[in-house]
């Protein structure tokens, strides 16, 4: 079941039959006490379970996964695991001492052969640029254990801030960022942590163009067990926020937008102003580096100080989004590196960065 709020009746239906089409069946319509109404409609007599969602290709992958992460036979290759899980204590151990021993970062003992060729040579494989790379090597020096793998965590720790969201009912998150960086899941996930931590969450999405965004949302909604809303203008995702009656954190998923267009930035300022929320900016891990510092200089500029970087289970080389953070001044929230909403997004820490850096075939760094 979706939600849809508009000056009036028709208004309404005429929103839910683009969603819906022909298959449109009204739940139920109220009045809300700004003079707008609210209508609830579903392309089902009854509210749908997860299980019988009619969507497209999107909604029958996502339920393949919801079914796949509760049966524990089906493990796989092993890469849907978190590569926090992948790397255990004893993996860690047996990492630090092949590159400490078997010509790692620094194979003369000295913390300032961090700063050498050993180590710009596995950040530049990733794409990552000379003055990130040479960020990281000063900070690395200042690292008072003599263990390659602290020293990187020291020197990533000493290049990029890190603060994940404290989900809370307080400030609503709103997600920003272009079409396809993984914005509307991410959403999912929040709001999956939002209901693991607080037992509630209120999901909505202005993304009502692109093709199968709808459906997306609204099966992510049914999964978790949330409330979703579909609104259009910065008054309806207010009048939502104020009639949902629940003390919860509010997650807002926005269309993937042009920051060089001065029309798209206005329509996403009002939004934002409107909710008092933070935007966050979603970006893939891979990419085109130029194109990527240029957009997250946009969304600094905008008003985003924290991102989300998404896709590290779908690319070797992670670096085009840690230069666009660092290059913007941009704090590191969180990482996903799993298509499992439940499994949430990870929290950015420098010590999950730097074995990700050494953990695949173009970082490894090893003797």
């Amino acid at each position: 079941m979706m939600k849809f709020i508009a000056s009036d009746v028709e208004e309404a239906k005429a929103k839910a039959r683009r969603a819906f089409g022909e298959k449109l069946v009204v739940i139920g319509v109220r009045e809300l006490p700004g003079g707008e109404v609210e209508l609830s409609a579903s392309d089902q007599p009854e509210t749908i379970a997860p299980s019988d969602t009619p969507t497209g290709q999107f909604g029958r992958d996502t339920r393949d996964i919801v079914a796949n992460e509760k049966s524990p036979a089906r493990r796989g290759n092993g890469l849907e695991q978190p590569l926090e899980r992948k790397f255990a204590e004893d993996n860690l151990a047996q990492l630090s001492d092949r590159l400490s021993g078997h010509g790692g970062l620094g194979t003369n003992g000295s913390a300032d052969h961090i700063s050498g060729d050993s180590l710009a040579a596995a950040l530049s494989a990733h794409g990552i640029g000379a003055k990130l790379i040479e960020a990281v090597c000063q900070g690395a020096s200042k690292a008072r254990i003599d263990d390659d793998l602290f020293r990187l965590e020291t020197g990533l720790d000493d290049a990029f801030s890190f603060a994940p969201t404290d989900i809370g009912a307080n400030t609503p998150i709103m997600l920003v960022g272009p079409t396809g960086a993984g914005k509307t899941s991410c959403a999912a996930k929040l709001a999956a942590r939002a209901m693991t931590h607080r037992g509630a969450a209120f999901m909505m999405t202005a993304d009502t163009g692109r093709a199968g965004a709808i459906d997306q949302i609204r099966t992510y909604g049914e999964i978790l067990g949330a409330d979703y809303h579909i609104v259009e203008t910065p008054h309806e995702a207010t009048a939502a926020i104020s009639n949902n009656g629940k003390n919860c954190p509010v997650i807002f998923d926005t269309p993937g937008i042009s920051p060089f267009e001065p029309g798209d930035i206005a329509a996403l300022r009002n939004f934002q102003e409107a909710l008092h929320a933070e935007p966050i900016l979603v970006l893939p891990a891979s990419g085109d580096r130029e194109e990527y510092a240029d957009w997250a200089d946009a969304f600094a500029e905008f008003g985003a100080r924290r991102i989300i970087l998404t896709k590290f289970d779908a690319t070797r080389r992670v670096g085009p989004g840690l230069d666009a953070a660092y290059g913007a001044g941009l704090t590191l929230a969180h990482l996903s590196e799993t298509p499992f909403i439940s499994e949430g997004l990870l929290d950015a820490s420098p010590q999950f960065l730097a074995r990700r850096l050494v953990s695949g075939g173009v970082g490894r760094v090893a003797g």
